[in-house]
């Protein structure tokens, strides 16, 4: 194995553009370097301190700037394995001997402090990199194009890297900052790597068996494995499902042998199902690929110690050689470990896992921390700001007070009883009002309205004092905006329904207990219209008309009947007729308390069997 002497002439420190100090370098005697896809790089120095001052010597400080290096044998300049900055400083006293430890990581570890809440409008993924990585004050390097534009992508109140990390995942890349540079776009194909014919001695990217590895782990595995991925969405205005498929295919490996669909066809397996599609096709394809990508890219997995090789990073593609089939075939490494001891020497781990973090930063910030987890679970209450136009019907836009006061969301469809073609409750929200929101798939960019919330300012007409009596709901109300109401009360004794305007100038009310009768009340004119018969009975009891005036008309002919009597009483009565007018009865009896008069402008005549006057 190599000296010491050999170690620490391999791995180069520099603090703050300057050398480590010769007198810490000596006493440099571990150090590691991670880089893993989709994380943060990081490092860790250890230290024998004795004398407690490798911090105040080296110049290190939480932020300063370090660049650790390879010197490999042969020609050539130092290659750089990191370049970030100190994060944490340890001090620890063992048996009486003090060891100092310092980590640190690459710059993009910046983008996991803070969260936002924010919006991006009618963009693309890419353009959603570029000002993600300017708000964070990075460059960027190589950003692939994105061509489909989405109406809203939200940061729902995650740190910036999670955000990346979900727009990666829809979109099948993967990003990294290198240098204080940021790159966004897909992962290296396996396919890069050296053929077959390549050996570890001509080429540097080879895991040879007996040549360049000291141990080495291989899996091809058909667990979860698939024939193909399936994403559904729903298109709301077609009222149908948008169904995108993927087969199942990776970059992270290629075997001449077997590939993840041969393995899943061994089963039978039933294809992938996810129902987190947003109902447009573009982007459910550019997910149903990313989703067979990752699911797919378990079916071959590589750990392997090798003598230290700085030329292997996360992201190179490599070949194995020597190990046999199924598994000697070329990969795209996910993760190294970059590890420097007085004891050992300098190895390099490469891990072929995929999408899977192994790394001891993603062990110990958890995989939400990483993949952000759940999006938004469970509901928020909102406040309603705008009611769609003619091209939004029935959607509203809603801000989310707990989240940001700048953020509006995307339209928002709102749930309505009984909704179907012609059919249900049309009962929209109004602006200022509060309101329970889901969010379909977990994405803030789906809100549902749920219904509307009282608070301690918006409370039901009445107040809860008329709702609730002694535990017990006595009136069930719908109020509207200017106070129209349809009220069903159930206090015992005054159970009615009641239909009213706003000031109860005019109301309709059905008593459920007494006389169990119905009430109309108008302060204006009552109509009521029928285009055919129109009949009003009362089984027993009476009818009464009653007003100023009452006038009663037919346009062909009225009949008046009596079962027993027919009486028309008044101060003065008067029957005319525009042409006959007979009154007829068994028995006929005109009488005058005062005088009487029968007249006739023409001639009158009196007939009867007897005819007697006075």
């Amino acid at each position: 194995m190599p000296s010491a002497d050999t170690y620490t002439s391999l791995l180069l420190v520099s603090v703050a553009g300057r050398p480590l100090d010769a007198q810490v370098a000596a006493r440099l005697e571990h150090g590691r370097v991670t880089d893993a896809a989709n994380l943060p790089d990081s490092f860790e120095l250890e230290f024998s301190d004795t004398t407690g001052d490798v911090i105040t010597k080296s110049g290190f400080s939480i932020g300063a700037a370090v660049k650790v290096s390879v010197s490999e044998n042969g020609p050539g300049a130092p290659i750089v394995l990191l370049d970030g900055e100190v994060t944490a400083l340890d001090r620890e006293a063992i048996g009486g001997a003090l060891r100092t430890r310092v980590r640190g990581l690459d710059r993009s570890h910046r983008l996991f402090r803070g969260r936002r809440v924010r919006a991006f409008v009618d963009s693309t993924i890419s353009d959603v990199v570029q000002k993600v990585a300017q708000t964070a004050n990075l460059r960027t390097g190589t950003i692939a194009s994105q061509s489909q534009v989405f109406e809203k992508l939200t940061q729902d109140n995650v740190s910036d890297w999670v955000f990346l990390k979900r727009l990666a995942d829809l979109s099948g890349a993967t990003f990294s900052v290198t240098d204080g540079v940021l790159n966004f776009g897909p992962p290296t194909d396996a396919t890069d790597a050296p053929s077959g014919s390549a050996g570890a001695r001509s080429d540097p990217v080879v895991i040879e068996h007996g040549l360049n590895t000291l141990y080495l782990h291989a899996t091809v595995t058909s667990s979860e494995q698939v024939p193909e991925v399936e994403v559904r969405g729903w298109d709301v205005s077609a009222k149908k499902a948008v169904i995108s498929t993927a087969p199942a295919k990776t970059r992270s490996a290629e075997l001449p042998s077997t590939d993840p669909a041969k393995i899943a066809g061994t089963f039978s397996s039933p294809h992938y199902v996810s129902s987190v599609g947003d109902g447009v096709p573009k982007t459910q394809e550019a997910l149903a690929k990313a989703t067979a990508e990752r699911i797919a890219g378990g079916f071959a997995e590589v750990e392997a110690l090798l003598l230290g090789n700085a030329h292997i990073r996360s992201g190179t593609a490599v070949s194995l050689k020597g190990f046999g089939e199924p598994f000697d075939g070329r990969y795209s490494v996910t993760e190294t470990i970059h590890d420097f001891s007085s004891d050992v020497g300098y190895t390099t781990k490469a891990i072929v896992s995929n999408a899977s973090d192994r790394s001891l930063y993603g062990i110990a910030s958890g995989a939400d921390a990483v993949t952000g987890g759940r999006l938004m679970s469970g509901v928020l209450s909102g406040l309603v700001t705008a009611l769609g136009d003619a091209e939004h019907e029935g959607l509203i836009h809603l801000k989310f007070p707990t989240l940001a006061d700048d953020y509006e969301s995307s339209w928002a469809r709102t749930v309505q009883p009984g909704a179907g073609k012609d059919r249900g409750a049309a009962v929209m929200p109004e602006v200022g009002d509060e309101v329970l929101v889901a969010f379909e798939g977990g994405s803030l960019d789906r809100p549902y309205v749920l219904g509307g919330l009282y608070n301690g300012e918006d409370r039901p007409k009445g107040g809860w004092g008329e709702t609730v009596e002694s535990g017990n709901p006595v009136r069930r109300s719908f109020t509207s905006r200017t106070g129209m109401i349809v009220e069903l009360a159930e206090k015992s004794g005054e159970e009615c329904l009641r239909v009213s305007t706003n000031d109860g100038s005019q109301q309709v009310k059905l008593l459920q207990t007494g006389g169990k009768g119905i009430e109309i009340i108008s302060e204006g004119p009552v109509q009521v219209t029928a285009k055919t018969d129109a009949t009003v009975t009362a089984d027993s009891g009476k009818i009464l008309l009653s007003g100023d005036n009452v006038e009663i008309s037919a346009k062909t002919k009225l009949k008046l009947s009596g079962g027993s009597e027919v009486a028309v009483d008044g101060v003065s009565i008067k029957l005319a007729a525009s042409n006959a007018a007979e009154v007829t009865g068994a028995t006929l009896s005109l009488k005058a308390q005062a005088t009487a008069e029968l007249a006739g402008n023409a001639m009158t005549t009196i007939t009867g069997g007897m005819v007697k006057i006075n």
